[in-house]
């Protein structure tokens, strides 16, 4: 139950700055990507363990719970059942090294926890 909740809640933390992906220029961008880790590290930490499946599912999830709201919203009228899981998919296959930045910074997060918590 924790794993699940620590995956949600970085995804949907992380949903702002997939939302405002027009605004991250420069600079910007470079702090778009440290939210992203910074929240893949909290999802790392409060999942306990297997903190590194925590940041890169919370990624992942983060960027389907964008494309859906993408696809769902103005971008997809028209468009047909099919194309749309295609499009989520294939926005999730694009963020991939995002995916794995979450699973690094997951990583470290989990191992944070395990020193100061101490290990369960």
């Amino acid at each position: 139950m924790r794993f699940a909740l620590a995956v949600i809640v970085s995804a949907v933390a992380q949903l702002f700055v997939y939302l405002r992906l027009a605004d991250w220029i420069g600079l910007g961008a470079m702090l778009a990507v440290t939210y992203i880790a910074f929240a893949a590290l909290g999802a790392g930490w409060f999942a306990a363990r297997r903190g590194a499946l925590a940041g890169a599912l919370s990624v992942a999830v983060g960027v389907a719970l964008y494309a859906l709201v993408t696809f769902f919203g103005p971008a997809g009228v028209g468009m047909q059942a099919f194309d749309l899981v295609f499009g989520v998919l294939r926005l999730v296959i694009a963020y991939w090294p995002y995916i794995a930045i979450g699973a690094l910074a997951g990583a470290v997060g989990g191992s944070l926890r395990a020193r100061v918590v101490g290990a369960r």
